[in-house]
């Protein structure tokens, strides 16, 4: 280890003593109070449990007793030793409990977030939970207003059936009575009277006889219209039975077996009841056949043409079958539009009712809320419709803005485009016209040397400014490289740096001079261009 060199002492780095600990050191034992120290040294040692005593020499020299004052460092290093092994341990110690309370801190905060989100799931869960309560007790309620409605609407059916059958059966009684009354009546008037014959008397207009107008004499007036209307009531009713027999037969003639057996049953029930009556009935049909004639052949000639055009009709439908619609998706058709043309009805009915109030009552807070209501849904569906037309504004806008971007992108790339076309044909321009070509002509017919070529480039770039556009033009009859694969040409300044006519630090600047010279002579050809197009 390494070790500082105070005066005569050697002190260790082991012992971490500071810069200023060792000046306390040395001014600790001096030269006049060396038996002082001597004793101090002791009592520490023996306060620490060390045997060892450090003496002093012979009288009359000066130092220490070497071997009491090594015995008592080595036993202070000893103990220096055992203390650092118990700090290593001790710190080793402190840094596994660290590491424990960090992983036990880690797990502890994953714990608490899991807590957290496990807390946020149950909240969750409960306000849906709360949510599908409420949604049940509104269905709750809805069943039951609906269960009640069917109540209701069952008790009015039973209601209405009694009221019904109790009304048909008075019917029936009333109907009977008057046809004993009838027939009796028809016989009774068969039955000739004896009467008394008037000679001379003055007739009326009509031939008829005129009568004492008593009560009697109404009454029998009556009684007669009474008759004419039961009879016409009567082939009324026979005619309506009969037209709803074949309006049923021409409207459902596509049964199914069972149906039409019911059918059949139903109508042999009917005919074995008209039957029966028409037995009962025989004397009366003989006496108004007559009144029977006049009353049923027009409406007889219009229902055989009603009937003649719905077989028609049925016939087509017969022969375009295949393009029919089903039964099953028809009746469901039908009853999707009865249930609309009732929701229809209760919608008018509803809305007379309001109207009702409306002119009957005053204005109250449900009124006022029901109609500020219908204006906010009146609001929102045109806030609605506005909305629907602002994106699609936007979607149009997306659109151009696209197109516009597409547009942009296709002019940036022409535009590039043209710009390399126009420095390649400045490039090719430029290497057509370069003294280069023609000095390689000159040089092939004259036979000089490169080495005579130094001052020329000089020449020929002050004399291609002054005769640009002919020698443009030469260049580009007799110059123009062919699509034929030619070795690449190298320029003056390469042709130099490779004879050795210009140092290598002027390459870069030659480089440089070279970029300009392209540029200002590429300016120069299309200037020279211009003018000759101009004058041509």
């Amino acid at each position: 280890p390494p070790f500082v060199f105070l005066g005569n002492y050697e002190i260790s780095s082991i012992s971490h003593v500071t810069i200023a600990s060792y000046n306390v050191i040395s001014a600790f034992c001096t030269e006049e109070n060396i038996h002082q120290c001597i004793s101090y040294v002791n009592q520490e040692l023996d306060s620490l449990g060390l045997s060892s005593c450090i003496e002093t020499s012979a009288p009359g020299i000066r130092g220490l007793n070497a071997m009491p004052a090594l015995n008592a460092f080595y036993e202070l290093l000893q103990i220096h030793r055992r203390d650092m092994t118990t700090m290593e341990e001790l710190e080793r110690d402190q840094y596994k409990k660290s590491s424990t309370l960090e992983h036990v801190q880690l797990s502890n905060s994953r714990l608490k977030d899991q807590l957290e989100l496990s807390m946020r799931e149950k909240s969750g869960m409960h306000e849906t939970e709360r949510q599908l309560q409420l949604k049940m007790k509104t269905l709750q309620s809805c069943l039951k207003t609906e269960k009640e409605e069917v109540q209701k609407l069952q008790s009015i059916i039973a209601s209405r059936a009694t009221q019904y059958s109790h009304d048909a059966k008075r019917k029936e009684r009333e109907t009977a009575k008057l046809k004993e009354r009838l027939s009796q009546l028809l016989v009774d008037r068969k039955d000739k009277k004896i009467s008394m014959d008037v000679l001379n008397c003055l007739g009326r207009a009509d031939g008829k006889r005129s009568h004492w107008k008593t009560t009697q004499s109404t009454a029998r007036y009556h009684e007669g219209d009474m008759y004419k209307s039961l009879l016409s009531d009567y082939e009324l009713k026979k005619v309506l039975q009969q037209m709803k027999k074949e309006m049923i037969h021409i409207l459902s003639p596509r049964q199914t077996s069972r149906g039409a057996t019911a059918e059949d049953g139903h109508e042999q029930g009917d005919s074995d009841t008209e039957e029966r009556a028409d037995s009962s009935r025989e004397s009366l049909d003989k006496s108004c056949e007559v009144a029977r004639e006049q009353l049923t052949n027009s409406i007889r000639q219009q229902w055989r043409k009603v009937r003649s055009h719905m077989e028609e009709l049925n016939s087509q439908a017969s022969q375009h079958h295949g393009d029919l619609i089903p039964r099953q998706t028809h009746d469901d058709e039908m009853e999707r539009m009865r249930q609309e043309v009732l929701q229809c009805k209760e919608f008018i009915q509803t809305q007379q009712q309001l109207l009702q109030q409306q002119l009957y009552t005053s204005f109250d807070d449900d009124t006022a809320a029901l109609l500020n209501d219908c204006y906010t849904l009146e609001e929102k569906e045109r806030l609605k419709e506005e909305w629907k037309l602002f994106e699609e504004q936007k979607r149009n806008f997306e659109r151009e803005r696209k197109n516009f971007t597409e547009a942009a992108i296709r002019l940036e790339r022409d535009k590039r485009a043209f710009d390399e076309d126009r420095a390649s044909w400045l490039k090719n321009q430029f290497l057509n016209m370069t003294p280069f070509a023609n000095r390689r002509r000159g040089s092939s017919s004259d036979g000089h040397s490169s080495l005579s070529i130094s001052n020329e480039p000089e020449r020929r770039m002050s004399s291609s400014s002054v005769y640009l556009p002919k020698s443009s033009t030469y260049a580009t009859n007799f110059s123009t490289p062919k699509p034929a694969p030619r070795p690449s040409v190298p320029s003056t300044t390469e042709l130099y740096r490779t004879l050795r006519l210009i140092p290598e630090t002027r390459y870069k600047d030659d480089n440089r001079a070279k970029s300009k010279i392209h540029y200002r002579s590429g300016e120069l050809s299309v200037f020279s261009l211009g003018e000759e197009n101009s004058l041509t």
